[in-house]
C-alpha cells in the first residue's frame, strides 16, 4: 500500500462531530495492523463546518464527512474485518 496522508480536523464544529475520537481510533488500528504508510495528521479548521467531521485523504481527494471511524477504513481500502480482529 502506498503511503496515504489522512487529515482530520480539529476545529470546534468536527471536535463535536467526534472527530478526535476518530483520530484516536484510526490510530489505534493503524498501530495494530502496523499500517506505517498510514498518516494520521490532525489540522486546523477545513471550513467546512457541518454533517460530520471533515477528513481529507490524500492531498488530490475532496473532503469527506465522517461519523465513524469505519467510514474512512473504507476511504483508505483497509478491510474493516481485519481492523476489528
Amino acid at each position: 500500500m502506498r503511503e496515504q496522508k489522512v487529515k482530520i480536523c480539529k476545529g470546534p464544529g468536527c471536535k463535536a462531530w467526534s472527530s478526535d475520537r476518530i483520530a484516536r481510533e484510526l490510530l489505534e488500528i493503524r498501530e495494530a495492523l502496523d499500517l506505517n504508510e498510514v498518516r494520521v495528521c490532525r489540522v486546523p479548521c477545513m471550513k467546512v463546518c457541518g454533517g460530520g467531521a471533515s477528513i481529507r485523504v490524500n492531498e488530490k481527494r475532496k473532503i469527506v464527512k465522517l461519523k465513524e471511524v469505519g467510514e474512512i477504513l473504507g476511504a483508505l481500502g483497509i478491510n474493516e474485518a481485519a481492523a476489528v480482529a
